[in-house]
This record gives C-alpha cells, sequence and structure tokens, in this order.
C-alpha cells in the first residue's frame, strides 16, 4: 500500500449542501497480505463536516493499532492497496466503550504521574503517556456525534485503491442522518 499525503472527506446532506457537522466518526479499514487487517481509527470530521488526515496521522494511527498485538500484524506499507473507509455505527462504538471503559478503569498510571511527576521511573512515564493517548483517543469515540444517530451497523462510505497514483484523495460523500 502506498499512503497518500494528504485525504480530504467532506460530507454533504441529501440536498447536496455541505453537512456542517462537527465531530462524524469515520474509521478506514485496510486489507492485510497477510496477518491480520488494521484498523485506522479515529478520524473525526470539523465544524464544516470535513475530515483531513495526513500521510503523518495514518502513520501513527496505524502504528498505535499495532502496538496492541505486534505479533498480530504487519506493516501499514505491506497491506494491500484496497481500503474501505467507514462511518461508525452505533453497535461498534458500544462494543469499542464497553470494552476501553473496562480497561481504562483499572489504569492507574496517569494518576500516579500527575501527583508524583518527573520522581518516577521511565517506565512509568512511558506508561502514564501510554494511557493519556488512550483516554484522548476513547473521549473522541465517547463524544463523536455518531453516538446521536440511529445507525446502529457501521456504513461503507468509500471504496478505495491507494496505489501511490495519487498524493491527495478527495473525497466527497452523502451521508443522511
Amino acid at each position: 500500500m502506498n499512503l497518500p499525503d494528504k485525504i480530504e472527506i467532506q460530507f454533504y446532506d441529501k440536498a447536496d449542501k455541505p453537512l456542517r457537522q462537527d465531530k462524524l466518526l469515520v474509521g478506514i479499514r485496510t486489507f492485510a497480505t497477510h496477518k491480520n487487517d488494521i484498523d485506522l481509527s479515529p478520524f473525526v470530521s470539523d465544524l464544516n463536516g470535513l475530515v483531513t488526515i495526513t500521510q503523518a496521522d495514518l502513520k501513527k494511527t496505524a502504528d498505535n493499532f499495532i502496538s496492541y498485538g505486534l505479533m498480530d500484524y504487519g506493516s501499514i506499507e505491506s497491506a494491500k492497496p484496497n481500503i474501505e473507509i467507514y462511518f461508525w455505527g452505533n453497535d461498534s462504538l458500544k462494543k469499542y466503550l464497553d470494552y476501553w471503559t473496562s480497561v481504562l478503569a483499572n489504569k492507574k498510571d496517569l494518576k500516579n504521574y500527575e501527583k508524583w511527576g518527573n520522581t518516577l521511573g521511565k517506565r512509568d512515564r512511558e506508561a502514564a503517556l501510554i494511557e493519556k493517548q488512550e483516554r484522548e483517543i476513547f473521549a473522541q469515540f465517547e463524544t463523536c456525534f455518531n453516538r446521536q444517530t440511529k445507525i446502529k451497523k457501521d456504513l461503507t462510505l468509500i471504496n478505495d485503491t491507494w496505489d501511490g497514483t495519487q498524493a491527495t484523495k478527495i473525497y466527497k460523500v452523502n451521508l443522511e442522518i
């Protein structure tokens, strides 16, 4: 797979006007050539219903995803060029939020770091930073607009091929919510 330098996803309403809605949450499914698929999320829209994703965002999100199962995933670059951009449905959101609620309930690294700061060892600081990132990502899922919709199942918005022929990918998506 050749990751684009930049991706823009503009949402439109049924009247084909820009959908001025922030916090629309989308994900990108990649398809592995070996091992398991890598899911890239979360990416959220701004106040104008525009999602802007850079190649650095894609790599950072992929690295984070892979870090939870190093032996289970290949690199994002080794994936097939086919991708699927999807709108997170409420069933998947509930499953994600339930899982991370239980995981984060047992974590105390960030509280310890906030209390003791740099007096903690390197490993404790790193664990606190990981927890902080997990909580920030969790908040994006928890506050996304998708949860206010009646869309239960993930909704495929775009199927495309990222084969390196275009540095910038611009998508127009009609969404009735």
